[in-house]
């Protein structure tokens, strides 16, 4: 997934269809090795709302970097770019994820 200014709700779709996961599953997909973290189908719906934009909470994604080495990881760091494009267009942040091409 390429991110190019693009808005949390396009992300989140993206990253939920291209799992073909529903909004429960894909819900359940991020919380499952997280610890005291309860994302719910209606918190996914409210990422992928456009009339209301609602953005996942920092901490979430960052837990999820560090947690997952799959999609979730990938989905965490497309959403932390989009949140906040100067810090990584200007290099102040990088993620780099683990290659996970073998």
């Amino acid at each position: 997934w390429s991110c190019q200014m693009a808005e949390i709700h396009e992300i989140v779709r993206a990253y939920r269809t291209a799992q073909k996961l529903s909004l429960r599953d894909f819900a359940q997909q991020i919380n499952q090795n997280l610890i005291n973290t309860v994302v719910s189908y209606g918190t996914v719906h409210r990422w992928e709302d456009t009339e209301k934009p609602y953005e996942p909470d920092m901490w979430l994604l960052f837990e999820c970097l560090a947690m997952y080495q799959d999609w979730r990881s990938e989905w965490a760091a497309a959403c932390l770019k989009a949140m906040w494009p100067d810090l990584f267009n200007r290099g102040v942040v990088c993620v780099n994820l683990p290659n996970n091409n073998k």
